[in-house]
């Protein structure tokens, strides 16, 4: 395994000619989607993503991981994979339908065909028998393997997007156990992982048998900081290096209304805001909240609508509500869009998703009120993000507990829109001094959590406290040929939970 650490400072410019991509998807890149030159890490990872090495990519929010996959997929089935499968896993169905676009985009330009599967989709089966590319949630090919076994054999490369949800409850037994039967049934496929920063990359790209590239280079630089009773303080600059530090400032409004003072703020600058919340109901209240606020604006302030902003934006909210789908959610959304803000949420339809990020993308929204799922790789950038909550409900611990640390990382990487921006603010609300000291020691200074298997429970007595363990087990014997001690240990093996556990712990 080599390791690959790009610092803020950056590199050379390169550029795409120089990669051996064929001539028509270099004039795509550069007509299409205006990239001529790489960022650094993107310098590093490619050529060996190109030439079939498995890898893990580790770089900020912004800074060009997909990219690196889409290329290394398009390249590889016209060069070296010829009649073999590209799978591309992510998390959410959100962020499948993106990336579906977006393959399909490039793929297009050199005649491969793309298929999404995230389970409600009419024609599903067929368009992915007859697909090169194959964009689905980790649950969705799960599906797929247990009822499609020879799908395995046809994979010659698989993209795992967000990586480090392998630390989470949920999600995590299902991605480690997908990632296992390909690394135990097809082990000359490709793997490119793209991950957040962790704790312990190198031990995770060690059990990939993964080059590692891990960088804190970005595009933008990031201002991580807090607000505190309207005060605004700086506590870490992440970007380019060289950077002078502003001081603090305070922004104008009333100390019991943050998020106000905060949207008004950036209203001022010409930006756009992100602020993320704990829940969904905390999500439409505060976009509730601030759309009244700004419609009052509009109402006392000549000066505040110049424009035909919110004659566009109350058509567009009617539509929303007038639309034979429409749903008691959807009014809620559509009377928060009169006022230029939205909120964004797993319980959206997925026309009111793609509707909300289409409204931020053009400009025409000042602010999104999203839960932390957005920040699972949606991409949608903003000039400035607001941390409202970094608590939520744990049902194990019957109470609010912290976030981890890479899951707010995430929502403040947010911050800062390549090509527009010169640098993103990113803060966190603290109510007072003592949790603003807190929240910076913890979440802005301190790094993040390391990444381990939750594909078993450590304080499991018996298979009905391990459910996770106990139905990929069943899976694997009701849909392989793995049905004794042997075989299934051979095949767990290959999982990340045996690099913690000592063999005989494995057979047992």
């Amino acid at each position: 395994m080599r390791m690959f650490v790009a610092h803020s400072s950056g590199g050379s410019k390169r550029a795409i000619e120089h990669l051996g991509l064929s001539s028509d998807i270099v004039k795509f890149l550069g007509n299409k989607w205006g990239i001529k030159e790489l960022y650094p890490p993107q310098q590093e990872a490619l050529p060996l993503a190109l030439n079939g090495k498995n890898l893990m990519l580790t770089i900020p929010t912004a800074s060009g991981k997909s990219l690196v996959a889409h290329l290394a997929i398009v390249h590889r089935l016209k060069h070296d994979l010829i009649n073999q499968k590209a799978i591309y896993v992510v998390p959410l169905k959100a962020l499948a339908s993106e990336k579906y676009e977006e393959l399909k985009e490039i793929a297009d330009v050199v005649g491969l065909k793309v298929a999404l599967a995230i389970g409600d989709r009419s024609g599903e089966i067929s368009s992915i028998e007859d697909s090169d590319i194959l964009v689905c949630t980790s649950e969705r090919l799960d599906s797929l393997f247990r009822n499609r076994s020879n799908l395995i054999s046809n994979i010659g490369i698989i993209i795992t997007d967000e990586f480090h949800l392998l630390h989470d409850h949920s999600r995590g037994p299902t991605l480690e156990v997908l990632i296992s039967r390909i690394r135990h049934k097809k082990p000359e496929a490709q793997i490119i992982a793209l991950s957040a920063t962790v704790g312990n990359c190198e031990e995770l790209a060690k059990w990939l048998g993964a080059e590692l590239i891990q960088s804190d280079w970005r595009p933008v630089s990031l201002h991580s900081g807090t607000l505190t009773e309207l005060q605004v303080k700086v506590h870490r600059i992440d970007g380019k290096g060289g950077e002078k530090w502003p001081e603090p400032r305070i922004i104008n409004g009333k100390k019991e209304k943050t998020l106000q003072a905060a949207l008004d703020d950036t209203i001022a600058e010409n930006g756009q805001l992100l602020i993320f919340v704990n829940s969904r109901k905390g999500s439409q209240k505060e976009a509730r909240e601030l759309s009244k606020h700004v419609l009052n604006r509009v109402k006392n302030e000549p000066n505040f609508d110049n424009g035909d902003r919110f004659v566009k934006l109350n058509n567009i909210a009617e539509t929303i509500n007038q639309n034979e789908n429409s749903s008691p959610l959807g009014k809620k959304l559509s009377n928060s869009i009169k006022g230029g803000i939205a909120f964004h949420h797993a319980g959206l339809s997925n026309e009111h998703r793609k509707k909300v990020e289409e409204l931020f993308k053009n400009g025409d929204i000042f602010c999104i009120v999203a839960t932390p799922t957005l920040a699972q790789g949606v991409n949608l950038p903003a000039r400035r993000v607001v941390i409202r909550d970094v608590k939520r409900w744990s049902a194990t611990a019957s109470r609010n507990m912290p976030m981890p640390i890479m899951e707010i990382k995430q929502m403040l990487g947010r911050a800062g829109r390549p090509k527009y921006d010169k640098k993103g603010d990113a803060w966190i609300v603290s109510k007072n001094q003592d949790e603003e000291i807190r929240n910076v020691e913890h979440f802005l200074l301190s790094e993040p959590e390391e990444v381990t298997s939750k594909l078993a429970n450590p304080n499991a007595l018996n298979a009905e406290d391990d459910p996770a363990m106990l139905t990929h087990i069943l899976s694997l014997i009701a849909t392989t040929d793995m049905n004794d001690r042997d075989s299934l240990g051979k095949f767990f093996s290959k999982t990340f939970l045996s690099t913690h556990l000592e063999s005989e712990h494995l057979e047992n």
